[in-house]
């Protein structure tokens, strides 16, 4: 009986420790917009895989080797001149979807390790368009106590930002 304590009180005590061993948990970031429309329309500006580098004022630059046919890989250039890779994962024009991964983590551009991300167009309920742009990702920094540069939100930040300023460009192309 004695024994069975000890292994309770070992056990109980090694929780605070398993708790806060806990790594990067996945973090989601959803961006929707409604757009005065048609879903045709907004699918022109977005439809090439690598167009964002002319409706996301964050993107300076897209490389494609194989346009926007499934596996195809781009490579964008952010603002502050660092790149990101990116494979294309489905490419739907007739449910206007848009499906990448990133495969290779550049933390220098973004602090985050991975990132999966879907943009597709909906028909909004009075006649436009509703662009949605859903992702999820694990921020770079695998340990406990990131540096706040590293954090769960700064990388929620970061992805919040692109998608915003993403979708405000579209929706101001689209209604023009």
């Amino acid at each position: 009986m004695l024994k069975t304590i000890k292994i309770i009180i070992v056990s109980l005590s090694l929780l605070p420790v398993l708790v806060l061993a806990h790594g990067p948990s996945r973090q989601k970031v959803v961006e929707e917009i409604e757009i005065n429309a048609s879903p045709d329309k907004v699918w022109e500006i977005i439809a090439d895989y690598c167009s964002i580098k002319d409706w996301n004022p964050a993107i300076t630059a897209c490389e494609s080797d194989n346009g926007s046919q499934p596996e195809s890989i781009r490579i964008i250039t952010l603002e502050n001149g660092e790149q990101v890779k990116e494979k294309l994962v489905k490419y739907d024009p007739d449910t206007f979807k848009i499906q990448y991964m990133m495969i290779e983590p550049n933390t220098k551009a973004m602090p985050i390790n991975t990132h999966g991300a879907t943009l597709m167009i909906k028909p909004g309920d009075s006649g436009g368009s509703i662009v949605t742009w859903k992702g999820a990702f694990y921020r770079s920094f695998p340990g406990p106590n990131p540096p706040p540069d590293q954090t769960d939100e700064a990388g929620k930040k970061i992805i919040t930002e692109l998608y915003k300023s993403g979708l405000d460009n579209i929706k101001k192309q689209a209604e023009q």
